[in-house]
């Protein structure tokens, strides 16, 4: 009998929805092709040029491109993204996208009664502010003709069915000259409900040096989304602004794809060219699939997410925060689901203080380190000045001093973020939107310009980028995961092949020696803080920049190494940890 009740319920568990894969057309013509899955017969779907869209499986499938062709079936596996590209032979090719790490074991194996993938029903209200000089039947109709596009693009790339709930006004700040503003004073004018949106439109004009957005939105966890009214000029460019901050509220974060919409910057007249898609990049289209699957089961939030849904958007998240390094949004959805898989949680990551007094008194544990470096650069100007890395060991002497005079629960804080801004002059740390806000705290641009007026020519191994790079991986050690820290730390040596300076792997390696010595500093923060005051050297804490190479070109990068996913980039990272590991700071004992 237990046998057989085994077997009912069985029988009449509910099926798992389908899975998905996402395909993108990067070719100039429409493209005709076949899915397969084990034991199934051939599915023939067309995906026009230019276009996204997801298609459904019960489990791995062989794809056929084109359909009829003579070209060999392609593996695709669930929850991954696919694009069609020109084929040098004159046809098209398959290539996949790769997604860091290993994807759940369930996704090798089919679902034998898949359900339906039926749309995810949002409901949207819009409103347009008290600045909007038309009269009801002006504003309605033209509003609600931009939302049914967007939402009907929405809808054909991600499964998201919004639906409009209705019309209002808001009262916006005549004062508020930014986006973030508005959408702060729209937050608090209107209440949205747990799985709703509210879209304000705005018609105040907004000054941000002439590089204004277009709109705000939160991300993830936040019903409210904010489009001026009145720019870009047309009408197809307006629709592609609402899609993409519509898009944000759902899972969307910044790609490098010039011709999505999720690229750094709209209003750029592409949507106005005939031809012109108006569409995500197939990872962002992938995301918001996987979300649509999460809100189809109920879940709207980070915390309800299911495992095997937390690893494959962690997967996605992963490889958009690679791609698009600057975006502030797929930093933090990767360090959120980063951190969320990390048990115990890793002691190298500071829990941000939760009550107001704790956050105060740990800025200002920052600012005293800061200042004491601006100080003690300040008594070393003059021609009999310490330089090189004499100064480098003053500076970071002065630093730990003030550190060490901070309450405990602070001073590793303070000595990593404070040497992070006191010794770095450039504007890394103030540009990546996952350090800006912090790194802004610390000092005003006044205070910074006072500092860099006297913080002279400290070096590392006599060099000064490895100084400036130490000192960022410090800081970004303090604010994000090691994790988080070495891919920024990557990110950004990769993006060094566009400018005048190169790629240089000494770079990286001090970059990593700056996580390091955050990790490290965790464990025993007056033991190391007092080491480092007392008898400070660069070789104890950065490797020798001997046998790496540096000042690489983008095409010699390229050619040599290809990107951060090439098997021979990642075998000089690899050894770039053994170098770091090997200094004996990191692999011994706190004296």
């Amino acid at each position: 009998m237990r046998t057989l009740a085994i077997a009912a319920a069985l029988a009449f568990a509910a099926p798992a929805d389908a899975a998905v894969i996402v395909l993108a057309n990067y070719t100039p013509a429409d493209v005709t092709y076949t899915v397969t899955e084990p034991g199934g017969k051939p599915r023939t779907l067309t995906l026009p040029a230019y276009q996204v869209a997801p298609v459904t499986v019960a489990g791995p499938a062989d794809l056929v491109a084109p359909a009829g062709g003579k070209a060999a079936p392609v593996r695709v596996d669930p929850y991954q993204a696919y694009v069609f590209v020109p084929d040098p032979a004159g046809g098209v090719a398959v290539q996949g996208l790769e997604l860091p790490g290993k994807a759940p074991a369930a996704d090798a194996k089919p679902e034998p009664n898949p359900a339906p993938r039926t749309p995810v029903k949002v409901p949207v209200t819009l409103l347009v502010d008290d600045a909007d000089p038309r009269a009801e039947k002006g504003w309605q109709p033209d509003v609600r003709k931009r939302f049914d596009a967007a939402a009907a693009i929405l809808e054909a790339q991600t499964g998201f069915r919004l639906e409009l709930a209705g019309f209002a006004t808001w009262k916006s700040d005549p004062a508020g000259k930014s986006a973030d503003g508005q959408l702060a004073t729209f937050e608090k004018a209107v209440a949205v409900k747990p799985g709703t949106l509210a879209v304000g439109f705005t018609s105040r004009p907004l000054d941000e040096g002439g590089e204004a957005p277009f709109g705000a939105c939160r991300g993830i966890g936040s019903g409210h989304v904010l489009v001026r009214t009145w720019r870009p000029k047309t009408e197809r460019e307006q629709t592609e602004v609402l899609f993409r901050y519509l898009a944000v509220a759902l899972g969307a974060v910044g790609s490098p794809d010039a011709g999505s919409v999720m690229r750094p910057r709209l209003g750029d007249g592409q949507a106005n060219i005939a031809r012109f898609v108006i569409r995500l990049d197939p990872l962002n289209a992938l995301a918001l699939n996987l979300w649509a699957d999460a809100r189809r089961g109920g879940v709207t939030d980070w915390a309800r997410l299911a495992p095997a849904d937390r690893v494959r958007l962690f997967r996605v998240y992963a490889a958009l925060a690679v791609a698009a390094p600057d975006d502030a949004l797929a930093a933090d959805y990767y360090k959120r689901l980063r951190d969320d898989d990390v048990k115990p949680p890793d002691p190298a990551v500071r829990p941000d203080p939760s009550e107001p007094a704790d956050r105060l008194r740990r800025a200002e544990a920052v600012r005293a380190v800061v200042r004491a470096v601006t100080a003690r650069a300040k008594a070393n100007a003059g021609p009999d000045g310490l330089a090189g890395d004499e100064l480098t060991a003053a500076l970071v002497s002065a630093a730990a001093g003030a550190a060490l005079a901070a309450d405990e629960a602070d001073r590793a804080a303070a000595f990593l973020l404070g040497l992070g801004v006191a010794l770095d002059d450039g504007s890394r740390l103030r540009d990546d939107p996952a350090t800006a806000a912090a790194v802004k705290e610390v000092e005003t641009d006044a205070e910074r310009a006072d500092r860099l007026a006297v913080l002279g020519n400290p070096t590392l191994r006599n060099r000064r980028d490895l100084c400036r790079h130490f000192a960022v991986g410090c800081a970004a050690g303090d604010l994000l995961t090691p994790a988080a820290a070495e891919a920024a730390a990557v990110a950004d040596a990769v993006a060094s092949a566009r400018r005048a300076s190169g790629v240089g792997f000494p770079n990286l390696a001090a970059e990593f020696a700056g996580v390091a010595f955050a990790r490290k500093l965790r464990t025993d923060p007056a033991g190391l803080l007092r080491r480092v005051r007392d008898r400070f050297s660069a070789a104890d804490l950065v490797p020798a920049p001997a046998g790496l190479r540096d000042g690489m070109g983008a095409e010699k990068f390229e050619a040599e190494f290809g990107g951060p996913a090439d098997t021979r980039f990642r075998v000089v990272v690899e050894d770039i940890r053994r170098r770091v590991n090997a200094l004996p700071v990191y692999r011994g004992r706190v004296d």
